[in-house]
């Protein structure tokens, strides 16, 4: 795990599989809690009261209230720990109850360090943020240039959030889905800064469009405010802005400036764009292609995905890692390709696109509500040994979706089919075909899998 010393101006990695387990146990609990007791404003309150009493900012618990910052994304630094610390406290105090056992998460110097921590001085609000000298480049995308100084002010300031769905290759590991650095590369862009040979490129951050956050440009001042609706992502430069602030703690007077591009995008825009950006660059293959929306097939994914009900998108992923470490069942890019082979002439409209992803979700639904225990409640044990939610099956279900979509008893079919399958792993069959090969299916096992459930 990384541990990120500003202070000392250096990344040193943090081990030991106690602090890892805790920190995991933790995020989790936290994350259990937010999605029962929701956004709510007397809550919001009522948290952001509590940090106030220490002195602190109550901006980055807020965001994770409002699901703007996933706390999987936190570092294991003393500052990140200090704070899902205070949040946990203040939720039991806004909460009235303990709903949390900070020992149960905490050590007890931890408890005893923090229980009563509290700033010297109360912490200046930040807002309204103002970027002067801001050129308008397009509908609601500008330019302008932060100073090391400038940047350092909004990162130390918790407010450059890192947004997993508008990322590209998060790093997924065994304490959950983390934000992908490389220490390496930090270090050397510190020491190019501290040296004066780093080249000033270009920073990307993004205000997300919620309908909610309205940013304002003066064209005759040239400047953007920013008011405490405003939400910045982050989504190209995040190694840069990690150095500039590591560079900063070593050299305060340091000399450096930072092109900005700024935009005020949905989280769908944000992808398009780093989409965009990475056809530029070297990443997955498989993130590329998921990313773009040209591809009807993708389009159907999406839909999926952004319903927070369907089973299906909960257990649907970006990449292997996440199967890897048991954070996911199958693939965005295995039910994309599943449906382009088994819907293709029905993708020519929006409408019909929408009515596939709708039907899927349906069908899936149904199929892993009825087969609970092996989707919902101990798929990963039953994994070691079944097949039965092998990320490779999920081809033959999106295929037998299509073959009984137009049925009106396919409820009463889907179970006859389930039912008349042997998906233990003993069973000859899936080692014939190829299923037990971790690897994703190549056309002859997609062609068999569509052939044993048509």
């Amino acid at each position: 795990m990384l541990f990120i010393n500003y202070k000392k101006g250096y990344i040193t990695a943090k081990n030991g599989g106690g602090i890892l387990i805790k920190e995991k146990e933790i995020k989790q609990k936290l994350n259990e809690i937010i999605r029962q007791i929701g956004n709510t404003r007397d809550i919001r309150q009522a948290v952001g009261r509590q940090f106030i009493l220490r002195n602190l900012s109550g901006l980055r618990a807020l965001a994770v209230l409002a699901g703007n910052l996933d706390l999987n994304t936190l570092s294991g630094s003393d500052g990140d720990i200090r704070f899902l610390f205070i949040f946990s406290d203040a939720l039991n105090k806004a909460l009235g109850e303990n709903v949390i056992k900070l020992e149960d998460y905490f050590t007890k110097p931890e408890i005893k360090k923090w229980a009563n921590y509290k700033e010297f001085k109360l912490q200046e609000s930040i807002y309204p943020i103002v970027f002067k000298d801001v050129a308008r480049i397009g509908d609601k995308i500008w330019q302008t240039v932060l100073t090391a100084q400038e940047l350092h002010k909004l990162d130390t300031n918790n407010l450059l959030i890192y947004n997993l769905k508008t990322q590209r290759n998060p790093k997924i590991t065994v304490a959950g889905v983390q934000i992908n650095l490389d220490k390496k590369k930090i270090n050397e862009i510190k020491e190019r800064m501290l040296s004066g040979i780093q080249y000033p490129d270009q920073l990307k951050l993004n205000i997300i469009n919620d309908g909610v956050s309205r940013p304002y440009y003066d064209q005759r001042n040239k400047t953007l405010t920013l008011n405490e609706d405003c939400v910045i992502n982050i989504f190209d430069g995040y190694h840069r802005k990690t150095a500039n602030s590591l560079a900063v703690w070593e050299n305060p007077d340091l000399k450096f400036a930072w092109p900005v591009l700024i935009t005020h995008f949905t989280e769908k825009q944000a992808r398009e764009f780093m989409f965009q950006i990475n056809k530029q660059k070297s990443i997955k293959r498989e993130y590329i292609k998921q990313m773009d929306y040209n591809c009807p097939e993708n389009m159907v994914v999406e839909l999926i995905a952004n319903e927070s009900l369907s089973e299906l998108a909960k257990v649907m992923k970006d990449d292997d890692s996440y199967i890897k470490y048991n954070r996911g069942l199958t693939k965005k890019s295995i039910i994309a390709k599943a449906v382009k082979e088994n819907y293709e002439k029905q993708l020519k409209t929006s409408i019909n696109i929408r009515n596939v992803a709708d039907w899927i979700i349906e069908f899936t639904d149904y199929l892993m509500g009825t087969h609970s225990y092996e989707f919902i409640e101990n798929p990963y044990k039953v994994k070691e040994e079944s097949v039965i939610n092998d990320k490779n099956m999920f081809y033959a279900y999106i295929a037998l979706s299509a073959k009984l979509q137009n049925e009106k008893n396919w409820r009463a079919l889907l179970k006859e089919k389930m039912g008349s399958i042997d998906f233990s792993k003993k069973n000859p069959l899936w080692e014939n075909i190829g299923l037990l090969d971790c690897k994703d299916a190549a056309k002859t096992l997609r062609e068999k899998l569509y052939n044993l459930f048509n």
